[in-house]
């Protein structure tokens, strides 16, 4: 204040001073601090609020057809085992090895089966000859039918003895149930095999599936029979299939359902785990508009759920919305179901947000 009078000339009017203080003394009065609270109150954004952006929810339309990420696989599959134990002697073939149906793959050391085999035969000739003479007396009235029930049984259980002896020296080979590719080779010569202990796995592959999974709201779309075009990227071909099985039961972790198209292999090409890009196409009236969205607007949680935020009517708030996503389409991906065409969905700040977070809409 007396920084401000200095400049004052001495000579100016009494009047004047008395005004100029006057003026000075209300300046400094103090604040009121209701009137600062509701002033800030109008200049800045509420408490807790979080700027974001938003925009428009878009829409894609869906094409004629509709393209899966899957993986060949084998028509039939198969471990092979031997059915009784010993020590392996040959093994005759290789992993990668083409085989026919009926081919030797291995075999047993078969000493002590052949050993019981012709123990089994000797015996079972010592009962046909008894149950012979037994017939024989029975017609003459020398033995009674109690003695020839005896022997007729005895008899039988020889026979059964010497089919198990047979049956056990014929299991000692292993041999290919049907063509197809060795996959695995789970034994070499020397080693003992358990009974039931894979030995080799055998994958046919004359005919292959092209496998893809398909989410719950698209499995309704698809047809036995439907015919399918399958790129596969290690061939760098395309290969002409149909599907064939639609698997009834979904997924319980992702809801989703297994599709597989039946391939023809010729020249055993197609090999288990190739990739492949199965496109299916949709049934008529399948090519409508759906709501998508750009994938950065998606919010991955902890359990695996996909989420995003719209905007509430009136722009004040956050609404968390549990999303189920579709199939990619250009830098778009589909949502088919969670959120509406009209909806403002947020596009920036989406990260710090919680359902229910008041927002300020910033442009």
């Amino acid at each position: 204040m007396s920084a401000f009078l200095m400049f004052i000339p001495i000579q100016s009017p009494r009047w004047l001073l008395f005004a100029l203080l006057l003026g000075i003394t209300a300046c400094s009065k103090p604040v009121d601090t209701a009137e600062v609270t509701a002033a800030s109150a109008v200049s800045s954004p509420g408490l807790g609020e979080i700027a974001v952006q938003v925009q428009a929810v878009g829409t894609a339309t869906r094409p004629q057809t509709q393209t899966y990420s899957g993986t060949i696989e084998a028509e039939n599959t198969a471990d092979l085992a031997f059915s009784v134990a010993g020590s392996v002697r040959r093994v005759l073939v290789r992993e990668g090895d083409q085989v026919r149906a009926g081919q030797l793959l291995a075999e047993l050391n078969a000493e002590e089966y052949a050993s019981a085999l012709a123990g089994a035969n000797a015996s079972l000739q010592e009962t046909r000859d008894h149950a012979r003479r037994a017939q024989q007396l029975f017609a003459g009235q020398s033995l009674t039918e109690r003695e020839l029930v005896q022997a007729t049984a005895g008899l039988q259980r020889a026979e059964a003895t010497a089919r198990v002896a047979r049956k056990h020296v014929a299991d000692t080979y292993l041999r290919a149930p049907f063509a197809g590719l060795i996959a695995a080779k789970l034994v070499e010569p020397g080693v003992s095999a358990a009974p039931g202990a894979p030995a080799f796995r055998l994958i046919k592959t004359e005919q292959v599936f092209a496998q893809a999974v398909v989410p719950e709201v698209e499995i309704g779309w698809m047809r036995r029979g439907t015919s399918v075009q399958v790129l596969v990227p290690a061939l760098g071909r395309e290969f002409q299939g149909r599907v064939q099985v639609i698997n009834p039961v979904a997924d319980p972790a992702s809801r989703s359902f297994q599709l597989k198209v039946l391939l023809p292999n010729p020249g055993l090409r197609l090999l288990p785990g190739m990739r492949a890009s199965l496109q299916i196409p949709l049934p008529a009236g399948q090519g409508t508009p759906v709501v998508a969205v750009a994938p950065q607007l998606v919010v991955q949680e902890a359990d695996g759920a996909s989420v995003v935020y719209v905007a509430d009517a009136a722009g004040h708030t956050a609404q968390r919305r549990r999303v189920v996503l579709g199939p990619v389409q250009g830098n778009q991906v589909v949502v088919s179901q969670g959120l509406a065409a009209h909806e403002q969905i947020i596009m920036a700040g989406q990260q710090r947000l919680h359902d229910g977070q008041a927002i300020r809409i910033i442009h």
